[in-house]
């Protein structure tokens, strides 16, 4: 009798500990939800990756707004500019693609429905001569034009500021946009075989960079690509853009290749 009694005190008090234990465990959880009302349980696997690649790309901005305010970095793109393509001055190629979206809401929608008859965000870069993207603006509708993107760009107030005090650097667009003296645009009706025709050449040759830079983009981030639509608001899908940019050139700093970045855009 003794020993039953003995063994039923046994499981009784084990009983007892599971259930102190179990309420000292939710009382714990309790406690971390005041404080943290989002516990790390409840946050998903996309978001913690996005809220790390936010991270990085915060940091890579700034290293590329570096980059450009370094005039040792400037003199540098400028020398393999030439080497290649034999045109002085040129510190990167600029142009807009189209990036899909979802309708955006009916009062806004408007601002980016596109001349192609779809909804995106035209989003302006300029590359480097090794398709690293050094400058991103994700923040216009697809129904604006490049040349209204690149007016109202901080980056057209720093280059012009650069040409005013002197330093003789420029960027390669194409021809929607307007020839400045820190912009270089194709000669129109140039005559074959003239002045004209050959320094067309050479910017066509070197502007190929950028087109190259958003197919590769596009092809490597499968969310970006032509076929593909981003459904999200436009403000998270700039973001997406520019998270999908610090990526492509961590890819290109760490000679990762995909063997489809060539195909079309």
């Amino acid at each position: 009798m003794s020993g039953r009694l003995f063994f039923s005190w046994r499981m009784f008090a084990a009983a007892r500990d599971r259930d102190d234990l179990s309420f000292s465990i939710n009382r714990n959880a309790r406690a971390r939800e005041k404080l943290y009302p989002v516990s790390s349980q409840r946050v998903s696997i996309e978001i913690k990756v996005l809220t790390a690649l936010l991270f990085f790309r915060h940091q890579e901005a700034t290293k590329g707004l570096l980059e450009l305010q370094s005039i040792c970095a400037r003199k540098f793109a400028v020398q393999r500019f030439y080497s290649k393509y034999g045109i002085p001055g040129i510190i990167g190629c600029i142009n807009g693609s189209h990036f899909k979206i979802v309708m955006p809401r009916k009062e806004e929608e408007h601002f980016y429905y596109n001349r192609k008859h779809y909804h995106s965000l035209n989003v302006q870069m300029v590359c480097d001569d090794q398709y690293r993207i050094i400058n991103v603006n994700s923040k216009f509708g697809g129904a604006n034009h490049v040349a209204f993107v690149w007016q109202n760009s901080e980056l057209n107030d720093y280059v012009q500021a650069l040409h005013q005090s002197g330093e003789m650097v420029w960027l390669l667009g194409d021809s929607g946009y307007p020839q400045r003296p820190w912009l270089m645009t194709p000669i129109l009706d140039s005559m074959p075989e003239s002045e004209e025709d050959r320094y067309n050449k050479k910017h066509r040759k070197a502007r190929v960079l950028i087109e190259n830079t958003f197919s590769r983009i596009k092809n490597r981030w499968r969310c970006l690509h032509k076929d593909r639509v981003l459904h999200y608001k436009p403000l998270k899908c700039a973001r997406i853009i520019l998270t999908c940019s610090v990526l492509h050139n961590l890819c290109i700093n760490h000679s990762l290749v995909d063997s489809d970045e060539e195909d079309g855009m």
